[in-house]
């Protein structure tokens, strides 16, 4: 394939968006000329380089760069972009930006891939911040509207990017997409990003840690009642809970009330860099997501990271996590819908062989699940996109 210049657009804060930057650092690699279009939060430079590609942020007040659909400034900043540096491709981050993208893009035959990491509309119905006031319940869990912004956002793509099996068959069923116009780039990581971790973890197990954006059906209340059932019974065992988000209050203030409270660390919001430190202090990376629509569609890249990094994982029954576990025997699943549940899981897992899980789930990473592995599919996306 030749060199292609390719607009990946994403309304988020990079760096900081580790998925995108994978992406756009594989395509650099690959010999494209990659530009990332996502919005300003502050940061001294407009324009910079980073791992091969150009990072141009949108500088404008951040109430008016809000990703709202079809939001004129969004297709404004993109139509200017495709103006400058005439893309062969444009890559959208989720479903949000697409009709910016269709709209800046119209007439100009420029291929447009989605990359749909997860499954929108049911992620946003269950988010805590769309269901605070009447007017955020009523456009989100009453009106059709996601719906329909999400079918436009698959109609317009002539390829789409996911994260596991489930999410494919979903979009097959739903919306009749073609089968083959569906390529899986899992969010797994890079060989070398946790060679600092060693991996392996202290048996039995003393620190169970969770690590990533704190949302509703995250679950993690119930990780707290439930760690503080299992704490009488094996006294030495620690809750390692990072980072931060829009349930961060409500579990700090509950943990401020269990009897475990001693053992159970809240670190606040963390940067990429500050992973490696993290994963060092954990022996079992515990999942107990909701057992909810959004979930069932997607793949956490957490636990292709405790697979990396040797640690077992418990993870609530979702059937892409099932899936995972089953095959590659690097951890346990089973029901975490009640304080009650969680801790018989990590009872199950206190009882378990640990050592056995770890190696296992190090031995996939290294076989198949790193984002080497990847690289190949997205080659194919961009490929498949070209020529449709």
């Amino acid at each position: 394939m030749t060199s292609k210049t390719i607009l990946y657009v994403v309304n988020a804060i990079v760096p900081e968006e580790i998925r995108a930057e994978k992406i756009c650092s594989a395509l650099a690699n690959m010999g494209h000329r990659v530009i990332i279009v996502c919005k300003w939060s502050g940061e001294d430079n407009i324009r910079e380089n980073s791992q091969g590609y150009l990072i141009s942020r949108i500088k404008r007040n951040k109430h008016l760069t809000l990703c709202i659909p079809g939001n004129p400034i969004w297709t404004n900043a993109i139509q200017d972009h495709i103006q400058e540096f005439k893309p062969d491709i444009i890559i959208c981050r989720e479903m949000l930006l697409m009709l910016s993208c269709t709209k800046a893009a119209k007439g100009r035959n420029i291929p447009l891939i989605l990359d749909m990491a997860e499954h929108y509309p049911a992620a946003m119905r269950e988010w805590k911040k769309y269901s605070q006031n009447p007017l955020s319940r009523f456009l989100v869990h009453t009106l059709p509207l996601l719906d329909l912004i999400e079918s436009h956002a698959v109609k317009h793509a002539d390829a789409i990017i996911t994260v596991c099996e489930e999410q494919n068959q979903r979009l097959q069923s739903q919306y009749s997409y073609l089968k083959e116009a569906l390529f899986i780039v899992h969010n797994t990581p890079e060989k070398s990003i946790f060679n600092d971790v060693i991996p392996r973890c202290n048996i039995p197990p003393i620190t169970f840690g969770h690590h990533g954006y704190l949302t509703l059906e995250r679950n993690l209340t119930n990780l707290v009642l439930g760690f503080d059932i299992a704490a009488k019974h094996f006294p030495h065992i620690k809750l390692l809970i990072a980072g931060t988000g829009e349930t961060f209050d409500d579990v700090s203030r509950l943990v401020n009330t269990v009897s475990s409270r001693d053992r159970i660390h809240l670190t606040g919001p963390y940067k990429a860099k500050d992973l490696s430190d993290l994963y060092n202090r954990t022996d079992i990376g515990i999942l107990p997501y909701s057992e909810q629509e959004f979930r069932q569609f997607t793949l956490p890249n957490k636990a292709f990271d405790y697979m990396a990094c040797g640690k077992p994982i418990i993870s609530s029954g979702l059937q892409p996590m099932k899936r995972l576990l089953d095959e590659t025997g690097a951890g346990i699943y089973g029901p975490c819908s009640s304080p009650e549940d969680i801790s018989l899981m990590i009872e199950r897992m206190m009882e378990a062989d640990i050592q056995t899980m770890s190696a296992r789930g190090h031995q996939a990473f290294l076989s198949k699940y790193h984002w080497e592995n990847e690289v190949e599919q997205l080659q194919s996306a961009l490929i498949f996109a070209i020529k449709k």
